[in-house]
């Protein structure tokens, strides 16, 4: 079955971070459809170095959409769009609780501590090393090493039936290569991962 990944965006999303992911995963056969959180949102969103994205859809056309990730760019302005986003929330609340990846990059894990993803599980993650000083280690969420470029962070939950919950973090621009190929990883293999990494010449 072909996996499927939402890629959010609004004015102000860091364009490499965006961008990149959505190559990457796209080159291992992974559905991506790039979705603009803006009112007018079929129109192309401006991001953070003037690079103008034309998304899929808007987030009208994707609320009953089931993905099995869902991913947050950094950006400064975009990110703080995306954190305060009601329906953002709610679709990143509705994705994580059904046991789906919510990963976000940079400024975007802001996104995360806005719309209380994951508070109960006290995942690790990582953010803009200047975007970490918005964060309290150890609560919600525990801060990982700045030596680490990505972090991803499961949580089991035990009882009648197994439930696992997946955060996945990076650090800004020059991880984004290392994120998508986790997030490549996680949804399909390492294999595929490294058949993609190979044919990067990464």
């Amino acid at each position: 079955m072909t996996k499927k990944t939402l890629v959010l965006i609004a004015n102000g999303s860091e364009e490499i971070e965006a961008v990149t992911t959505i190559n990457v995963l796209r080159r291992a056969e992974i559905e991506v459809d790039v979705v603009s959180i803006e009112k007018n949102g079929h129109d192309a969103v401006k991001c953070s170095r003037h690079v103008r994205v034309v998304p899929d859809k808007s987030l009208d056309d994707i609320k009953n959409n089931q993905y099995d990730c869902v991913v947050i760019p950094g950006g400064n302005d975009g990110s703080k769009a995306i954190a305060a986003n009601v329906d953002v929330g709610q679709i990143l609340t509705k994705h994580y609780q059904n046991e789906k990846i919510i990963a976000a990059i940079c400024a975007g894990p802001r996104a995360l501590l806005s719309h209380k993803i994951g508070f109960d599980h006290k995942h690790t993650i990582t953010c803009y090393p200047t975007v970490r000083k918005e964060f309290t280690d150890g609560e919600p969420y525990k801060l990982d090493i700045p030596d680490h470029p990505v972090c991803y962070s499961k949580h089991i939950e035990e009882g009648i039936e197994k439930k696992e919950y997946h955060l996945v973090t990076s650090q800004g621009p020059g991880t984004t290569m290392v994120f998508a190929l986790k997030l490549i990883e996680l949804l399909k293999s390492k294999d595929e991962a490294t058949k993609v990494k190979d044919g990067l010449l990464v």
